[in-house]
């Protein structure tokens, strides 16, 4: 007698339950998924599910050009058993926050990072990229020396920066010295 294999913690996230009423295909695994909640915080899903496109009577709507892991964890975030997000793929999840228009995951997102060790500039230039204001203002923030300000110049991360965010910097440094 062979076992079933056990579910993954995005596969059980997802399983059919009696609040599920619509089914995404994730290189070719099932999330099932529950049409108004998704609608209510993605106009991307709101217009998918509710706009007369074919998938809107469609049994089960293939996404593409996702990885099932970072899909399940972004849709996650609409509930409240969400999966947790990894340093390593909070840029991609941001990414995919903003292609389907999904603002409460960028807001949980955001408040991860400024939980993270991740370096200054790091949070500074994912904050600058996805304008999550809060989480630029904790980079900033944690430039605490003037130490920091003399290794910038000639740092690709940081010649990439706005000016606007450049002066948010110098000000910052001004207050250190």
């Amino acid at each position: 007698m062979s076992k079933t294999p056990a579910l993954s913690i995005y596969e059980s996230t997802f399983t059919k339950t009696d609040k599920t009423d619509a089914i995404l295909v994730v290189q070719d695994k099932k999330l099932h998924v529950n049409k108004a909640i998704l609608s209510y915080y993605s106009d991307y899903f709101n217009t998918l599910f509710n706009s007369d496109f074919k998938e809107k009577s469609m049994p089960e709507i293939e996404i593409k050009d996702v990885e099932f892991e970072e899909f399940a964890t972004l849709l996650s975030m609409t509930q409240p058993n969400q999966i947790l997000p990894q340093i390593q793929n909070a840029e991609k999840l941001l990414e995919l926050a903003d292609r389907f228009l999904l603002p409460i995951a960028k807001h949980h997102l955001e408040i991860f990072l400024i939980s993270t060790k991740l370096y200054q500039l790091g949070k500074i230039r994912i904050g600058e990229k996805y304008e999550l204001s809060e989480l630029l203002e904790n980079g900033i923030q944690q430039c605490d020396n003037a130490y920091y300000f003399k290794e910038l110049p000639g740092n690709s991360t940081y010649e990439e920066l706005s000016d606007k965010t450049k002066v948010k910097l110098f000000y910052k440094m001004l207050t250190l010295i």
